[in-house]
């Protein structure tokens, strides 16, 4: 340790953190709901934030299961195609109201925009 206070390596709680921009929150919000759109969860690995089994069954109408069993039963391959491709957006919609002014996000940010100083 050189005990300098300003060294980052020996007292890296007085680091100055960059300032976060709505651009950074953007960014944060956008990957935080790829990842769980993606992977089920966020983060992907570790205890995770995010599920989407979770999310899916405690805001999501239950409805959307019955029109993919009938969709997929049927044999128009391109009507399941759309549903999923519908279900996929409304989901990803709603994962981003949900998450859009949180801690997560904002942690997030912060770290993106730290990482852009650097």
């Amino acid at each position: 340790m050189c005990g300098a206070t300003d060294c980052p390596r020996c007292y890296p709680l007085t680091r100055r953190q960059a300032t976060v921009t709505e651009r950074d929150r953007a960014d944060a919000l956008t990957d935080i709901v790829d990842e769980v759109m993606d992977y089920g969860r966020y983060p992907r690995t570790g205890r995770a934030q995010v599920d989407l089994y979770e999310f899916v069954s405690e805001h999501l109408d239950t409805s959307y299961a019955f029109e993919l069993v009938v969709a997929v039963l049927s044999s128009d391959k391109e009507t399941v195609q759309t549903r999923i491709g519908r279900l996929y957006d409304q989901v990803g919609g709603a994962l981003k109201k949900h998450y859009i002014d949180t801690d997560l996000v904002e942690e997030l940010a912060q770290e993106i925009a730290d990482a852009s100083e650097e």
